[in-house]
């Protein structure tokens, strides 16, 4: 039966149709067949680790790309013929887009449509984000591109190697619209996911001992929010073309190491809202009570490097996309306690890291902790087929000294005044070298009373049960198909 189970397995992954197929019942039931292959039975393969000799010399079986969602809309890739340094399809270049800084505007007749004219300028644009006198600069590279795609170039911003009394921390207002994004077709009410690849360059390492004080955010993306009231606009707060109505600022903050591309999915749940207390609690789609949607109304984003850094900083950016999990393999995801999720992969050292924010419900300190579990597949995870898939060791934040000895695989987070989650893993060369794509899940799987390690401040039990009994997932392309 087992071996039969492999063969069946094979046969449906090297099969044209599972590679386009669009239907997510389809996509489930192949994702629960595939990954209890990838799971089997104790019995008939006693390996946790290594792949298969059945595997390896079936090639085709490594085809594992899957469309996780059905309705993903690019915004950037860019992709098109002729995409360098400031040559951009469809975008003007200027010297002075605003405020005497330099970027793009949106050509008249572009891929979002025909530009419009606001009370500051032309829109949409693209330009530097020069609050801290960095004078950044920007180039489109098209050698350089993210492991999700093997054609186009990406978006390279870095400050000026020339200007050495600003605090080196680059910026770039990536979009910036006076009209939200579902008006432009990008985005729509059921948007929940904003997707991209990043990688960056002199940031300060976190410790890699894992202690307390090794992680925190460096990174952040600056969101702007937007829609008509009806009445006449006047300033900041009014709506479309500008912010609001009300205050419509909000951030996603993240914490990432460099020299490696990292897949980065924001959801409709931010970290900070402006004006607010730092470290709280924000509602999962905060403009929900206005019968609004997140992403829809999304008008503004910059992306910025949150802190001044002591080498010359630079970020590159690529496949910014948009989709939504109701449209996915699993719609029913934690956005509650996991939220702005992101996971890498450092081929020279051949290890992972992933990080997230816990953004429950609960005030930070007063040692509360959270812990979590965290899955990975060679096939897409679902909440029916989690249990099937293989877990992850983590390095730090994990074993008898944080989680206890009952789960020493659980993970927790650094301390109990931060929302932070971040660690680091590895996984089995035959599927880094072999596949195309890794898929991950997380599971938050606190509970009252349990989870105590056996050192201080983490001996002492989680704050309160799980936020939600659903998973949250990611993936990451190791190499896109040719």
């Amino acid at each position: 039966m087992f071996y039969t189970l492999i063969s069946l397995c094979n046969r449906v992954s090297q099969s044209q149709g599972f590679r386009t197929m669009k239907s997510v019942f389809g996509f489930m039931m192949l994702a629960t067949l595939l990954i209890s292959c990838s799971g089997e039975s104790k019995e008939k393969n006693k390996r946790s680790s290594t792949t298969s000799p059945a595997e390896k010399s079936s090639k085709s079986f490594y085809h594992n790309n899957v469309n996780v969602a059905s309705d993903v809309t690019v915004l950037f890739d860019w992709n098109d013929a002729g995409d360098q340094d400031t040559l951009w399809n469809g975008w003007l270049w200027q010297q002075n887009v605003a405020y005497s800084n330099e970027g793009w505007v949106l050509d008249t007749g572009g891929a979002l449509g025909n530009a419009i004219t606001t009370y500051f300028g032309q829109s949409p644009r693209s330009f530097d984000k020069s609050d801290y006198k960095d004078d950044n600069l920007v180039e489109i590279v098209s050698d350089v591109r993210a492991p999700s795609t093997s054609a186009g170039g990406s978006f390279r911003v870095f400050d000026n190697p020339n200007n050495n009394t600003a605090p080196k921390q680059a910026s770039w207002w990536m979009y910036y619209a006076g009209k939200p994004l579902s008006e432009r077709g990008v985005t729509s009410e059921s948007t929940d996911r904003m997707s991209f690849y990043i990688k960056l360059e002199g940031l300060e390492t976190k410790g890699p001992e894992g202690t307390p004080h090794s992680i925190g955010t460096n990174f952040h993306v600056g969101t702007y929010l937007c829609w008509e009231t009806g009445k006449s606009v006047y300033s900041t707060g009014d709506g479309c073309p500008r912010e609001g109505p009300g205050n419509q600022h909000y951030y996603h903050y993240l914490g990432f190491n460099p020299g490696a591309w990292l897949h980065v999915e924001l959801d409709d749940h931010p970290n900070h809202h402006r004006g607010k207390r730092g470290n709280s609690y924000h509602n999962n789609n905060p403009v929900s009570d206005s019968g609004k949607s997140y992403f829809a109304q999304l008008s503004r984003f910059y992306f910025e490097i949150r802190a001044a850094q002591k080498q010359h900083s630079e970020f590159v950016v690529d496949e910014l996309q948009f989709h939504s999990t109701k449209k996915s393999m699993e719609p029913n995801q934690n956005d509650e306690s996991i939220t702005s999720l992101w996971v890498g992969y450092w081929p020279n050292g051949n290890y992972w890291e992933i990080g997230f924010k816990d953004g429950g419900n609960f005030s930070v300190g007063e040692h509360k902790f959270s812990t979590f579990e965290i899955r990975w597949s060679t096939m897409p995870i679902t909440n029916s087929n989690y249990d099937a898939a293989k877990i992850v060791t983590p390095e730090f934040y994990s074993g008898e000294k944080y989680v206890g000895a009952n789960n020493p695989h659980y993970v927790r987070r650094a301390n109990d005044y931060s929302r932070d989650v971040w660690t680091r893993f590895q996984l089995p060369q035959s599927v880094t070298s072999n596949y195309e794509r890794v898929y991950f899940a997380i599971k938050d799987v606190s509970k009252k009373g349990e989870n105590q390690g056996t050192s201080w401040p983490w001996n002492r039990d989680d704050h309160g049960d799980a936020s939600s009994k659903y998973i949250r997932t990611i993936d990451y392309a190791l190499k896109a198909n040719d």
